[in-house]
C-alpha cells in the first residue's frame, strides 16, 4: 500500500526559534517513517536581517519582497544556504534528509514579476514542478527539504515566495495533506478556532465579513484551488509545544480546509 503524501511549510515562531523547531523536526523525521513527506521553507525575516547588514533596503509590494539583483544574491545564500542546511543537518540526526533548491533537479521552476515599477526584479512564480525526481528522491527513503529559490528557463536565479512553492508541489503529487505552519492558530471567528471550512459560500462569507483577512485571503483561496487539483486537505495552524504536529494532522488544532463533499454533518 503506497504511503500517504504530506507536504509541511513552516514557518512563524516554529520556524524561528530554535528550541520550538528541534522539537518540531524530530516530530517530522518520525511522521517520515510512515509518511512520504516534503518540507518547504522559506526564510524571510533572515533574509531581511542580513540584507539589512550589507545596507540594502527590502522593498515590498502586497507584502511580496521585490528582489533585486543584488538582494538575489543574499536570498540564495540565506534560504538555498543557511536555513536550508541547518534543517537538514537537523533533520539527518532522526533520519535521511536531502536539501533542495528549486534549481536543483529542476525541482520547481518559475518565472519572474517583472513588470513596468519593477523591471530587474528577481522575485518569481511557478510554472513547472519536477515531480519525477520527488517521488525518486521519497522512493529512495529521502526527506525532501525545499528551498523557495528557483531560477527561470534561461537560469536566471528567482525568489519564490513559500507557500506558492508548498502550494504547486502539493497539487503537482497530488498530496493527501497540506499543512502551513504559521503564528496563526487556524481561521478565527467570534474568539473561536474553526475546526473545519468545507463550504465555498461560507468561505467567501468569512471573508466579506473580515474573518479571514490580509495574507490569509490568497492561502485560503489558494487552498480552494489545491483541492479541486487533487489535494486532500489543507491545515492552517500553529505549532507551539511539543505533540502539536499529530495533534494538527488529526484534527484537534489548527482549521482544516477540505472537500465539501467530505462535510461529516
Amino acid at each position: 500500500m503506497k504511503k500517504e503524501s504530506i507536504i509541511i511549510k513552516i514557518g512563524g515562531k516554529a520556524s524561528s526559534d530554535r528550541s520550538s523547531l528541534e522539537n518540531l523536526l524530530g516530530e517530522v523525521s518520525r511522521l517520515a517513517e510512515r509518511h512520504r513527506l516534503i518540507l518547504v521553507h522559506g526564510g524571510g525575516a533572515e533574509v531581511s536581517r542580513i540584507t539589512e547588514l550589507f545596507g540594502l533596503k527590502p522593498v515590498f509590494r502586497d507584502g511580496i519582497r521585490m528582489t533585486s539583483p543584488a538582494e538575489m544574491e543574499i536570498v540564495d545564500m540565506v534560504l538555498a544556504g543557511k536555513v536550508n542546511k541547518y534543517l537538514v543537518r537537523v533533520l539527518n540526526r532522526y533520519c535521511n534528509a536531502v536539501g533542495l533548491s528549486g534549481s536543483d533537479g529542476r525541482v520547481f521552476e518559475g518565472e519572474s514579476l517583472r513588470d513596468d515599477e519593477n523591471p530587474e526584479t528577481h522575485t518569481g512564480r511557478v510554472t513547472s514542478v519536477n515531480i519525477s525526481f520527488l517521488n525518486l528522491l521519497m522512493d529512495a527513503g529521502f526527506l525532501p527539504v525545499l528551498a523557495s529559490t528557483s531560477m527561470d528557463s534561461t537560469g536566471m536565479p528567482l525568489n519564490i515566495n513559500a507557500d506558492e512553492v508548498a502550494f504547486a508541489v502539493a497539487m503537482a503529487l497530488p498530496a493527501s495533506v497540506l499543512l502551513f505552519l504559521s503564528d496563526i492558530p487556524g481561521i478565527i471567528r467570534q474568539g473561536v478556532t474553526l475546526k473545519v471550512v468545507n463550504k465555498l459560500d461560507d468561505i467567501e462569507r468569512y471573508i466579506d465579513e473580515k474573518t479571514i483577512t490580509g495574507g490569509m485571503i490568497p492561502k485560503v483561496k489558494s487552498s480552494l484551488d489545491a483541492l479541486n487539483r487533487g489535494v486532500d486537505k489543507v491545515i492552517i495552524g500553529q505549532y507551539s509545544h511539543p505533540g502539536d504536529l499529530e495533534k494538527l494532522l488529526s484534527g484537534q488544532r489548527g482549521t482544516i480546509i477540505r472537500r465539501e463533499a467530505e462535510n461529516e454533518n
